[in-house]
């Protein structure tokens, strides 16, 4: 697979708790983080030098998009992310590109944060963050 436009990156979630997984409504933005903790394990052979080993790993995904009111029902919409908050959902995630070629990532997630805004003469926007929960898992398509 070559180089391509950031465009065809998508972020898919589920909009009800184990339910089929679409991608965010309106999105301009997406993005998926992987974290590795570090244990110290400098002891008075290190010469000096820290001295690490791999800890617990981490992953967080971020999305921006466009605000819109009016689900067409086959996107995952702020309202229905707002529900999977309150309710204390874990949603699953497919982080790919679209349509789905190399490498995707797939698990689960705790949405952390959803801010809706809007500025005088601007388009209103959403922001949704999720936190990681149990392993990340990659697939090739």
């Amino acid at each position: 697979m070559a180089v391509f436009n950031g465009t065809d990156l998508i972020l898919k979630l589920s909009s009800t708790s184990g339910g089929s997984e679409f991608k965010l409504l309106h999105a301009t933005s997406c993005t998926i983080s992987m974290a590795s903790d570090t244990i110290d394990i400098t002891d008075k052979d290190s010469s000096g030098f820290l001295t690490q080993l791999q800890g617990q790993k981490s992953h967080s995904l971020q999305a921006d998009g466009l605000m819109d009111f009016t689900s067409a029902g086959t996107t995952t919409d702020p309202d229905e992310i707002f529900t999977q908050m309150i309710n204390r959902t874990t949603v699953s995630f497919t982080f790919q590109k679209d349509p789905a070629e190399g490498v995707t990532y797939t698990g689960s997630g705790i949405i952390t944060s959803l801010e809706i805004s809007g500025g005088v003469e601007d388009a209103p926007v959403y922001s949704v963050s999720l936190q990681g929960t149990g392993t990340l898992t990659t697939n090739i398509v």
